[in-house]
């Protein structure tokens, strides 16, 4: 694979580095503008920066990756849990910290909950670097929840959507999910009246760790009814814990925010508004929505901290600690072999 400029050079070019750059090739685009019209020959196809050059070898592992991924979407439509979790590579995590044992709980317990709970991808695009892969998807999945929650008379309706990146490794000829990373998520569960109430829920997609951000949620009550609302924040880890929120009346502006502070543990968090409809009168709950967002969590820099605080001569690095780990290429067939690794 033919790359011109990788992503690590294009971050290390500042603008004094592109000016630098024009200075060398201006002078030279100059010279051959002022040749002679018999010497100009036809310019050779100037190659497009950042794409890569397609191979047999690519072409093939292209082809291989989607019907990977259609098999994939068609196991999990399904629900076959035993063989959904065989296309994960025993060591897989996602930018959440999950593993490959959580997932599958998680996994287990959403089909229980919406027991015909099906997906759709959509692939946006596909890179290949010889045995790695990266796919970027758009996945909306639907759903009915299993029972008939909170007295309604009628099942709870799921509608999800999320964007992301699936990241693949070749072991042997087969293709595993090493890791996905999720960018946005959106997901809405409503019963009753809820079901046909348009709910807007805006918070930022990111934010730095230990700073203030706002929740807001926005609805159009239907006239006759009375709206209650919170908005509560978890740390995305498993297993997860329960939170409490007071419910704040909604009918006078339709609207309701809160400030949050993003957690100092560079953990993504879920953001969950809670709505519910009553009559007017309070005394008979007619729906119940609850939407969720995700706002990942961004590091913040610990440089100066570490320029000021030098490290004692016991916690210096030493020539055993600069040394790389070897790296070990491990059939997913041959897991059962391998020690356990611990949480």
């Amino acid at each position: 694979m033919i790359w011109f400029l990788n992503a690590q050079d294009v971050s290390n070019l500042s603008k004094r580095s592109l000016l630098s750059l024009a200075l060398v090739l201006m002078p030279l685009l100059a010279s051959a503008a002022r040749a002679s019209d018999n010497d100009v020959a036809s310019p050779a196809p100037f190659p497009a920066l950042y794409d890569e050059v397609e191979t047999s070898a690519t072409g093939k592992a292209r082809q291989e990756i989607q019907s990977f991924l259609t098999n994939y979407e068609s196991l999990w439509n399904a629900h076959n849990l035993a063989q959904v979790m065989a296309c994960y590579a025993h060591d897989y995590i996602n930018n959440d910290g999950l593993d490959k044992d959580s997932v599958s709980k998680l996994t287990q317990d959403f089909w229980q909950t919406y027991p015909d709970a099906r997906s759709q991808s959509n692939i946006k695009q596909i890179r290949i670097d010889n045995n790695y892969a990266t796919v970027q998807t758009r996945d909306v999945a639907t759903g009915t929840s299993n029972k008939d929650n909170y007295g309604f008379d009628n099942k709870g309706e799921l509608q999800s959507i999320s964007e992301g990146q699936l990241y693949l490794r070749k072991y042997n000829d087969e293709w595993r999910i090493v890791g996905d990373r999720i960018d946005y998520e959106r997901v809405r569960v409503a019963f009753g009246l809820a079901k046909a109430m348009p709910v807007t829920f805006t918070a930022p997609e990111q934010v730095k760790s230990g700073r203030q951000y706002s929740a807001r949620i926005e609805i159009n009550l239907p006239p006759g009814l009375y709206a209650n609302g919170n908005i509560t924040c978890q740390t995305l880890k498993f297993p997860q814990s329960s939170q409490r929120e007071g419910f704040r009346p909604l009918e006078s502006t339709g609207s309701l925010e809160r400030v949050i502070q993003a957690n100092e543990e560079n953990r993504n968090e879920l953001l969950t508004a809670t709505i519910t409809l009553s009559n007017i009168s309070r005394s008979n709950l007619k729906g119940l929505a609850f939407v969720t967002r995700r706002v990942n969590i961004i590091p913040q820099a610990q440089a100066n901290k570490q320029k000021s605080e030098p490290r004692p001569e016991s916690e210096s690095e030493s020539e055993e600690d600069l040394k790389p780990e070897e790296s070990l290429e491990q059939d997913p067939k041959s897991e059962s072999k391998q020690k356990p690794e611990s949480n």
